[in-house]
């Protein structure tokens, strides 16, 4: 047996089995020693007894053997007797006296020997019985009358040494201490393992809870003792199988996606910090996928559809990344497998370890992104999400997960309005994302201070060819004058949520300035671009018809723009939102018609007054396209049958108006007729209009 393992197992018992050995070895010592003392102190006084019973029996025996010598006068004998007396071991002094305790016979003795003797003797005289005495130094002395037929004849006595006569318990005892102490050597190493082996179970039970807080878990643990240890380690074992599963359940609540079972967010940045932490100069690939119809179509499913289809799209999900993934990155046997997230409700992501190079992760962006793009098959129908994808590469493109992550939403943002769908993180999208924030915040900023005005761009009546209304478009004034184009901030307003303030505040100043111009006699119909965000809220309504009120506007000056898409939306909550409006005799005009996906069903229910023709057809009828002249040529029918005004916009060259005046289009607006102007300048123009037209207005 090695050494280590000889001292492990004698080493002294820890814990509790200590205490308990220590305890019963305590206990069987005190037991030990409090047998010895009784027997001891028995043993004492046994002596003390037996000592005292002889020194009567010989104290008698001289006082009869003394009466008979006495009686017969014979001090020869007496005397004789009395020396062989003193020759008996322990004996110190023997004395014969007569009834006035006269010596008649003595020997033996120092002086307070001598005294002590001759008082005790007087007392047993005065007594008429025996009489004991310890002396001072331990010694014993008995004195007895001597007493013949009822005379007394003197006295007798005599004085022992301490230990005269007395039984000497240690060495009588000796071979039974020696045998108790042989029974103790062996009982207490014998108790002392008999006691650990019977707490060895709790020292594996400590064992088993000291490994559970320090790692969390520890192996079950194996007692079979058929008492209580086996219940509490069964109850032990029960316990931290509850508590594994408890936590698998926590884990896979915390870092799975419950509807498609992938990893979710937390722990996909887990896994990239983990790589990025790693530093072994490796490339990895974080890419998002963003799937743009998937929102529009989980809100027409049912909880059970909704899920069950998510499981669909994240198997497509899964399927296609390890098909990519064996096609790019070749990957060798043992090398770490892309892992997937859901991040959200339309986004996934893939991250891919051990990317070659950037041309690597988009060519992965882009098979993957092609193949979620390819149509889904699901209970009869086919759907297609219109995935995007934002790559970018770490650590290149962020030292920490969330930086990298960023970075891919960055680049995702991007990839909308890329031709590929796909794009990938540069620092110039960085500084991009720098630049539209400063904007936002100037934008904020600016509003505050009322710098967002309403300039006017005339439509022109085909009938009259004069400048019957116009258009409210919204323009950034800065404090220096210089103007921003809305190309610029109309982005970035409807990205942060500004679109609706700015909406409002450019409806209020065209109701003030229209009504305005009208009390000077000049009454014209304004139009106002409603956003998806105001016409989203459930008071838009009202509020339109508070700035009417307030401004002091004809109801059927004011006519809303609402585009398209908006409207299609949900055309039955539309209706209900313009009813009103148009009861209050509002006009409703539906902007950018035939760039969306129109239902000419919900179109003729609902109560529009206007069409406006996008100008992407004025383009392509100025580039000679059939096909655009045809499909103006259904509107403007349409909108004959239909009963509604029609506005053509974009308008820049003079063959477009004899296009639209031709085939009954009601309003032209356009450069050729002006671009928008401030309020000054547009009521500047109404009053050198008069009774001049158009282009002498324009020349001026």
């Amino acid at each position: 047996m090695p050494v280590a393992n000889l001292i492990a197992k004698l080493r002294p018992p820890q814990g509790l089995a200590a205490r308990a050995v220590v305890f019963t070895s305590g206990v069987m010592l005190a037991t030990a020693v409090m047998c010895v003392t009784v027997v001891l102190w028995g043993a004492q006084r046994e002596s003390a007894r037996y000592q005292l019973e002889l020194t009567h029996d010989l104290t008698l025996h001289l006082a009869t053997v003394s009466g008979n010598m006495i009686a017969r006068g014979n001090m020869r004998a007496l005397n004789a007797a009395i020396s062989g007396a003193l020759g008996r071991d322990g004996v110190r002094r023997v004395y014969v006296g007569d009834p006035q305790n006269n010596p008649l016979a003595a020997g033996g003795g120092s002086a307070a020997d001598i005294a002590a003797v001759t008082e005790l003797s007087a007392r047993a005289l005065a007594a008429g019985h025996i009489t004991y005495v310890r002396t001072s130094d331990g010694g014993l002395a008995v004195a007895m009358p001597i007493i013949r037929d009822g005379q007394t004849l003197g006295v007798a006595a005599r004085m022992w040494d301490q230990d005269a006569y007395r039984f000497q318990a240690i060495p009588a005892l000796a071979p039974f201490l020696l045998v108790l102490a042989l029974l103790a050597l062996i009982a207490i190493p014998l108790t002392a393992y008999a006691v650990r082996r019977a707490v060895a179970p709790l020292a594996e039970l400590s064992k088993f809870a000291e490994d559970v807080a320090a790692h969390g878990h520890a192996p079950p643990v194996d007692v079979r003792t058929g008492d209580e240890f086996e219940t509490l380690a069964r109850a032990f074992n029960h316990m931290m199988a509850r508590l594994d599963a408890s936590m698998r359940r926590i884990q896979q609540i915390a870092f799975v996606d419950p509807a498609t079972q992938l990893p979710n967010q937390d722990r996909f940045i887990r896994e990239l910090d983990h790589f990025i932490l790693q530093g072994k100069g490796e490339m990895g690939m974080v890419a998002v996928f963003e799937l743009q119809r998937l929102p529009r179509l989980m809100q027409t499913l049912d909880h059970d559809a909704a899920r069950d289809f998510l499981r669909v799209v994240a198997e497509r999900f899964a399927s296609a990344t390890r098909t990519v993934d064996r096609i790019v990155r070749l990957r060798p046997q043992g090398e770490q497998e892309p892992v997937l997230a859901r991040l959200g409700g339309m986004e996934f992501a893939v991250f891919s370890p051990s990317i070659g190079s950037p041309s690597d992760a988009a060519r992965f962006a882009q098979h993957l992104n092609a193949a979620l793009n390819q149509p889904f098959e699901w209970r009869g129908h086919k759907f297609t999400l219109g995935a995007c994808c934002g790559v970018a590469i770490a650590p290149r493109d962020g030292r920490d997960a969330d930086a990298a992550l960023r970075h891919a939403r960055m680049a995702l943002g991007a990839a909308q309005n890329a031709a590929a769908r796909v794009k990938v993180f540069t620092p110039s999208l960085d500084r991009e994302a720098v630049a539209r924030l400063t904007l936002e915040r100037e934008m904020r900023e600016a509003l505050e201070r009322n710098e967002f005005r309403a300039f006017f761009q005339p439509k022109i009546d085909l009938g009259t060819g004069r400048i019957g209304a116009c258009e409210a478009l919204a323009r950034w004034v800065r404090p220096d004058r210089t103007i921003i184009s809305p190309g610029r901030f109309i982005p970035v307003a409807e990205e942060g949520g500004l679109i609706g303030p700015l909406s409002d505040a450019i409806m209020r100043e065209a109701c003030w300035k229209a009504a305005a111009w009208a009390r000077a006699g000049y009454p014209i119909k304004v139009a106002v671009n409603v956003s998806a965000l105001q016409f989203r809220s459930d008071r838009f309504a009202e509020n339109v018809l508070r700035v009417v009120q307030h401004a002091g506007l004809a109801p059927d000056h004011l006519e809303l723009e609402i585009t398209e898409s908006v409207v299609m939306e949900d055309p039955d909550r539309a209706l209900r939102v313009i009813r009103p409006l148009r009861d209050a005799g509002v006009r409703l005009a539906i902007d950018d018609f035939g760039c969306g996906h129109s239902s000419l069903a919900a179109l003729s229910k609902l109560p529009f007054d206007v069409i406006k023709i996008d100008q992407q057809f004025v383009r392509a009828i100025e580039h000679g396209d059939p096909q655009a002249e045809a499909i103006v040529d259904m509107i403007l029918a349409l909108a004959r049958t239909l009963k509604l005004e029609v506005v053509a916009e974009g308008v820049e060259r003079r063959d477009d108006v004899e296009f639209f005046a031709q085939r009954g289009c009601h309003w032209i607006q356009g450069f050729l007729y002006g671009a928008a102007v401030s309020a000054p300048e547009f009521a500047e123009l109404l009053r050198r209009q008069g009774g001049e037209d158009v282009e002498s207005v324009d020349a001026a």
